[in-house]
């Protein structure tokens, strides 16, 4: 980082964060640079151990200094930047990737087979619970198909 950068503050050490003008330009490089992919696979690494190092407390003040400490070609920033904020837009926001065909369909095929099993233990209890009812009561349990079929006679074909 440069001293003339108008994020740097005094001594050119990084960013005055305590600074409102100087925070905002500050997070909006920052959002940029994360945003045009601008960030080396080692700085992130690096930023990644930190955030596990801290868990109960974002450490936004060093994350903040470690990335604008970073140098950049700024013109190839705008250009990174501006086909990121095209995708943004034509993706119609952030991008949530969909899990792979294969763990959908075999999701899909699990919750079918789930149901399935479901629907026979049940229709097995309904039916060991009439047939029960059959025999401990004498009930009738056909009486109500009976009716069913004076109602609608058409279910008999």
């Amino acid at each position: 980082m440069a001293a003339s950068d108008p994020v740097a503050g005094p001594g050119s050490t990084g960013p005055d964060l305590d600074d409102p003008a100087a925070l905002e330009r500050a997070v909006r490089e920052v959002a940029l640079r994360l945003m045009a992919g601008a960030v080396p696979r080692a700085t992130m690494t690096r930023l990644q151990k930190l955030m596990r190092e801290n868990v109960g407390d974002y450490p936004w003040q060093e994350v903040t200094r470690q990335l604008l400490a970073e140098s950049v070609d700024e013109q190839q920033l705008v250009q990174q930047g501006l086909n990121a904020q095209r995708d943004w837009v034509w993706r119609g926001g952030r991008e949530t990737p969909r899990p792979p065909l294969g763990h959908r369909t075999k999701g899909f095929f699990a919750k079918i087979c789930a149901q399935t099993i479901f629907l026979l233990i049940w229709a097995v209890v309904v039916v060991i619970a009439l047939l029960a009812l059959r025999h401990t009561t004498g009930l009738d349990i056909y009486a109500g198909l009976r009716w069913l079929y004076e109602m609608f006679p058409n279910l008999r074909r």
